[in-house]
């Protein structure tokens, strides 16, 4: 990883505007974060009402734990960056897709009973406490950190440009707010337009309740295949 980092450093006489553009590119494929989507998407679903609440204290503690790592690689962390680096060498979420993605495309060869659908949903909490969001926002975050080549990255591109400490900061901060844009854009929905977003969940829950098991089977297998192939691609990068 550090490797990687230093080839990809450009020249330290670079304009201020041109590295702000370059942080920027790598914030923005940092939204695509699987797990932050996938929890947004399952408060969504499951507890709208709680919805704000419930997901500001996960996005918090997810970005409390990007803001500690960015600072502590920016004021010196070059031992933090080769200990998460021998951490990345173990490709566990590499595997963690892999298996994740078999298991789903497995699942979804099964002819299942009328109420293996109901069973599975069973094992999925309807409703969430504040410590296990709490809970929930750690175990992702030590799941997708040691993956966050961009982010690491920016980081760096900071310090070797010399900027100044305030200035990082301050743009550590917006890298933050701008990795978790769509979820807080979603609170800011929630809170505004509540009726009409709820009306439009009672909408997908019905269409998901009716919807044929095949059908449901052929999605888990198509995002099986997903998961599997960022995986493989990850183990034989």
């Amino acid at each position: 990883m550090i490797e990687i980092i230093e080839a990809m450093m450009p020249s330290s006489s670079i304009d201020m505007s041109v590295a702000l553009l370059i942080i920027s590119i790598c914030a923005l494929i940092d939204i695509l974060s699987p797990g932050v989507l996938a929890i947004t998407g399952y408060l969504l679903l499951t507890q709208p009402n709680q919805l704000a609440s419930r997901l500001l204290v996960f996005l918090v503690v997810i970005q409390l734990g990007y803001f500690m790592i960015g600072l502590l690689l920016y004021f010196g962390g070059d031992t933090l960056l080769g200990l998460i680096n021998s951490l990345s060498k173990f490709d566990f979420i590499n595997w963690f897709y892999t298996v994740t993605g078999t298991l789903l495309v497995l699942v979804s060869f099964i002819k299942p009973k009328e109420n293996t659908i109901e069973r599975l949903t069973s094992w999925i909490p309807r409703q969430t406490t504040i410590k296990g969001i709490i809970i929930l926002g750690v175990i992702v975050f030590l799941i997708e950190f040691i993956t966050a080549l961009p982010y690491f990255y920016s980081i760096f591109l900071l310090n070797h440009l010399s900027i100044p400490s305030i200035s990082s900061i301050v743009v550590i901060i917006g890298y933050n707010l701008v990795m978790v844009l769509p979820s807080l854009l979603l609170i800011g929905i929630s809170i505004v337009f509540k009726d009409k977003l709820q009306h439009f969940l009672d909408k997908i829950k019905t269409k998901l309740n009716e919807a044929p098991i095949s059908s449901l089977l052929v999605a888990i297998g198509v995002v099986g295949a997903v998961f599997f192939n960022i995986g493989i691609r990850g183990i034989l990068h």
